[in-house]
């Protein structure tokens, strides 16, 4: 996977927004200058491309003159704001547990790094390491990254964790005395990797909040987001799990390209690499869906046609011939289950 074929969570720039409307910049014309609402930013399943990610941050931290927005986001994001995520690590038993959670979910929030830990002298390291090139952000992403972690420790340990240091491998900012203010603890610069480094007294010790009920659920549903996410590498995929959250109204080309902020040529030119077409992807949809409703569902054959955009059940009922070689009426007989 390349760079072009990374997805972020959208809902992160609604928490750079509420910081640029606390600062009183304009942020209608930031969202705009991107093609976006503050409707689309608050969708907490709508994902981003990576180059339109790094963007906003960077046209975020010229607009508010602050190039110390990392720090100010980080400060904000609380454990709500990870969706599942941030449920199973306050549902953990431990920290320990936490951090192993977030380790291995934490490409659920953020393909971009993973998470390692290594454990020495009564000391937790935990490190990041890069897993594509996101340096013009680099410095503002680690430190949202980092700072929002130790919230979320501090606040399932109820202040108890302790935090040695923090190495980064970044140079040091020209706004390094910032960091004394946001980091209570060590701080350096120009390192190998970005490092964490915990003490592991009370690590053990059981939380406060802690329900092994619920962290099973949570921990079942990271476990689908990230299978999700792994069949959606390519642009066809994505389009599809669109289409399949959009039946009853499947968008058209041109508001499908929106929504991926590419024109409609771009879109044609992609899916043509993929060896296929909107209109190929679109009917392979309704295709599926078509068989899941005749089979599954005791939906008329009209409303089915109409669930999938036909105005004409007639027509719905050539294409479905064309597909299957027989009429829905037909297959829905030989195949029902209901």
């Amino acid at each position: 996977m390349n760079n072009k074929d990374i997805t972020l969570p959208i809902y992160y720039m609604g928490q750079i927004y509420d910081q640029l409307k606390q600062w009183q910049v304009d942020t209608d014309a930031w969202l705009a200058e991107h093609r976006l609402t503050t409707q689309n930013i608050y969708d907490f399943d709508t994902r981003i491309d990576l180059d339109i990610f790094e963007s906003l941050i960077l046209s975020a931290i010229k607009v508010s003159k602050q190039d110390a927005l990392g720090l100010y986001v980080g400060q904000r994001l609380g454990i709500t704001s990870h969706g599942m995520m941030g449920y199973a690590m306050i549902n953990s038993g431990s920290i320990r547990e936490a951090i192993g959670i977030f380790e291995q979910f934490i490409n659920t929030r953020s393909p971009l790094i993973s998470v390692s830990f290594l454990e020495k002298n009564n000391t937790l390291q935990v490190s990041f390491t890069e897993n594509f090139d996101f340096s013009p952000i680099k410095a503002t992403f680690y430190e949202a990254l980092i700072l929002t972690f130790i919230n979320i420790l501090l606040q399932i340990s109820f202040g108890e964790i302790e935090i040695i240091k923090i190495e980064f491998d970044y140079s040091e900012p020209n706004y390094k005395p910032l960091y004394d203010d946001f980091f209570c603890c060590d701080v350096s610069f120009s390192n190998k990797i970005t490092t964490l480094f915990l003490s592991t007294k009370g690590m053990d010790d059981s939380l406060k909040m802690s329900d092994p009920t619920s962290l099973q659920q949570a921990r079942l549903l990271c476990e689908k987001e990230l299978e999700k996410m792994g069949k959606l590498d390519t642009l066809t995929q994505k389009i599809k799990e669109l289409m399949l959250l959009s039946v009853g109204h499947f968008p058209s080309l041109q508001k499908t390209a929106d929504r991926f902020h590419m024109s409609s040529r771009t879109l044609h030119r992609q899916l043509k690499k993929e060896d296929t077409s909107f209109k190929e992807v679109v009917e392979n949809v309704s295709h599926h869906l078509a068989i899941e409703y005749l089979t599954d569902t005791s939906l008329s054959i009209q409303e089915i046609a109409y669930l999938l955009g036909y105005m004409d059940s007639a027509n719905f009922r050539r294409a479905f011939k064309r597909w299957q070689g027989c009429p829905p009426s037909e297959y829905r007989e030989r195949n029902k289950t209901i």
